[in-house]
């Protein structure tokens, strides 16, 4: 796949040794970096107060992409923006790509969608997703359609553009670039589940994410190391109380601790962020350290496990 901007060019531009503390996440006192991640949600589909849904901001100069819309994500962007992150004020988020159609990465676009137009959007909401995800956003529009009507035909006489989705079906290669970057969409494997992940360039990072996925290739190719891979993971013990047959489900869908090891090793991030991880029931739940020391023993490379709100 051809590569959108030279890799090795644009990570002499950025260091993340800039990056400090004991995870690697910049606080919000410190001089913004031009290309800040922002994990506006680490968790899965279990409602977790403190990990909300899966949701990553890539904020450019100070423009906010989306990737993913899990449950809580408007709340955790006003968060961040409190935390000193202005680029994710609400009414500028504008611009989203979702992974795959799984409720536990979708469920807050109806929230993306409406929110951010009532509190101060009036440009289409641009989204990007594997196919399905025009007939999704089409049937969300309908099924609020009596609020749209309330707030532009009433006394909220509120710009009605504001309400509306530019979807788009995306296939691989590149779907989007404008002044800030250039993102490329390629398949992972997530069973029979249509699904992609992001590669971001921009002109100081190469960042990318997964979604759900067990071990992709196309991840490795994607990434040869980029400056960042943002990958779920499952401790190797991680099993949910509600699936009997987890190890034939995790096999095709997700990625083990061990394998993320084997693929970083081979596609060497210069930072290899873990999110959407297995923390397993109240009081027996699997540590960080765990998650790391597993990792580590195949991948030698700088890995932080994800927490909401962290910056990179």
């Amino acid at each position: 796949m051809t590569r959108l901007l030279d890799a090795a060019a644009i990570a002499t531009l950025f260091t993340l040794a800039a990056h400090v503390g004991a995870t690697g996440a910049t606080t919000a006192t410190q001089p913004a970096a031009r290309t800040q991640i922002v994990l506006l949600g680490t968790g899965t589909p279990r409602p977790d107060p403190k990990r909300s849904g899966p949701a990553t901001a890539i904020v450019v100069n100070g423009t906010a992409y989306l990737v993913d819309a899990g449950p809580g994500v408007v709340r955790r962007a006003q968060a961040a923006v409190d935390n000193g992150i202005k680029g994710l004020a609400v009414a500028s988020l504008q611009t989203a790509f979702i992974t795959h159609l799984h409720s536990d990465h979708t469920v807050g676009l109806p929230d993306l969608i409406f929110t951010s137009w009532v509190q101060g959007r009036h440009v289409p909401l641009k989204l990007y997703g594997p196919p399905g995800i025009s007939e999704m956003a089409k049937h969300i529009l309908l099924a609020w359609q009596a609020d749209i009507d309330i707030r532009t035909k009433g006394l909220e006489q509120r710009d009605a553009t504001g309400a509306t989705v530019e979807a788009h079906d995306v296939k691989p290669g590149r779907i989007y670039q404008d002044a800030n970057l250039a993102v490329t969409a390629f398949p992972v494997r997530h069973g029979d589940v249509p699904a992609y992940g992001y590669r971001f360039d921009t002109a100081d990072r190469s960042v990318v994410i997964t979604g759900d996925t067990s071990p992709s290739p196309e991840v490795i190719d994607n990434c040869r190391k980029c400056d960042v891979l943002i990958h779920e993971a499952y401790a190797e013990d991680y099993r949910p109380a509600d699936m009997a047959g987890w190890i034939e489900y995790r096999a095709k869908h997700h990625t083990t601790t061990t394998q993320l090891g084997e693929l970083a090793a081979k596609a060497q991030p210069g930072l290899l962020i873990v999110y959407h991880r297995g923390i397993g029931p109240a009081g027996r739940e699997i540590s960080d350290q765990r998650y790391l020391e597993e990792i580590g023993r195949t991948f030698k490379g700088r890995v932080v496990i994800g927490q909401d709100l962290e910056v990179y």
